[in-house]
C-alpha cells in the first residue's frame, strides 16, 4: 500500500463482527510512525454495558493493545511491524466486540 501522511485508510481484514460486518483496520500515516485502530467500532457495534471499559482494558491486555475513554482500539507502530499490528488490532477488536456482546447479552 502507499501510504499518504495525515490521511486515514481502511485496510479490509478477513475477520467480521458477527456473520456480516468486515473488520477494518484504519491505518494514519503520522511522520515516521502510524496510528493503528479499529476506529471504535468494535463498542459501538456491540454497546456498552456498564463495566464496558473494564472488559476493554482485560481484552486489550491480552493483545498488548490500547483502547481508550471512547472505546477505540489502537496501538502506534512503525512501517516494518505494520502488518503485524494490522492483524492483532483486528483480532482485538473482534475479541472486544465478542466479550461486549456476550455481556450485553446476559444482561438481559
Amino acid at each position: 500500500m502507499t501510504w499518504v501522511e495525515g490521511e486515514d485508510v481502511a485496510v479490509p481484514t478477513d475477520l467480521r463482527y458477527g456473520p456480516d460486518r468486515t473488520v477494518d483496520v484504519v491505518v494514519r500515516k503520522r511522520g515516521r510512525r502510524f496510528d493503528v485502530s479499529d476506529a471504535g467500532r468494535a463498542v459501538e457495534l456491540a454497546g456498552q454495558p456498564n463495566d464496558w471499559q473494564e472488559i476493554a482494558e482485560r481484552v486489550v491486555d491480552e493483545y498488548a493493545i490500547n483502547v481508550n475513554r471512547r472505546g477505540v482500539v489502537f496501538v502506534q507502530s512503525n512501517e516494518p511491524r505494520l502488518e503485524s499490528l494490522i492483524a492483532r488490532v483486528a483480532g482485538c477488536s473482534v475479541a472486544l466486540y465478542q466479550e461486549l456482546l456476550d455481556r450485553e447479552l446476559g444482561s438481559t
